[in-house]
């Protein structure tokens, strides 16, 4: 699928939510420039995920191959309730705001609907824009990055959701958990519970006995 756009330099056409190998650095400068070290795996397991076929890149290129905008996507498939999890979508920081990303996660979210129609849908982590004790500067980013998901007809889920830092000894850290149903547009408890002990297991390497999947799922299950 191809678009134009507007950009500070003129117009551009963009391809898309291309198929990304992992092997060219153009995801990588966006991927690193987008996210704070405890929110990021390591590059090379990254591209070991997209070499075992756990994990998709789908990127957004303009016309000289220039990647604007990329989605690193985890698929839950192996067992049931089997879904897929944004792990990163992120844009070039000085092409935001020009509507990149919202064409992006649209067609993703067609695309990756066609591939996967057995699975729940998509979910999406962010950071939380109700922990409290944020600085006012922080909270707006939260809520503008919370807005574009939003509008884009995403769900947002009433759990108390956390999840791990990469930083080894980091505490966790106060997440919302989205979701685009592929199918029905409710999730039961029970389901909902074991979507995120897999997240946790199968996406974070979590131990299947660390106290912190118990806690996790004890808040997650009390409205949040």
């Amino acid at each position: 699928m191809t678009s134009t756009i507007q950009t500070p330099d003129g117009p551009t056409d963009l391809h898309i939510c291309k198929d990304g190998d992992g092997y060219d650095d153009g995801w990588v400068r966006v991927y690193e420039s987008s996210f704070p070290g405890g929110q990021r795996q390591s590059v090379a397991q990254i591209r070991g995920l997209l070499k075992a076929g756990t994990m998709e890149l789908d990127e957004t290129r303009d016309h000289d191959e220039r990647v604007l905008c990329m989605t690193l996507t985890e698929v839950f498939s192996r067992s049931a309730p089997k879904f897929l999890l944004a792990c990163y979508t992120a844009t070039q920081p000085d092409l935001r705001s020009l509507g990149i990303g919202s064409m992006h996660r649209r067609r993703l979210v067609d695309l990756l609907q066609g591939e996967y129609p057995d699975c729940l849908g998509f979910f999406s982590e962010i950071e939380s824009t109700r922990e409290v004790g944020l600085e006012p500067q922080v909270l707006e980013t939260r809520k503008r990055r919370l807005a574009f998901f939003l509008r884009l007809g995403v769900h947002r889920l009433p759990v108390d959701y956390r999840f791990p830092s990469y930083e080894p000894g980091a505490a966790p850290m106060q997440g919302e958990l989205l979701w685009v149903p592929f199918g029905a547009p409710t999730l039961d408890t029970p389901t909902l519970l074991e979507v995120l002990r897999r997240i946790y297991i199968e996406g974070y390497g979590l131990a299947p006995t660390d106290p912190f999947i118990e806690q996790a799922l004890e808040r997650a299950s009390r409205p949040a």
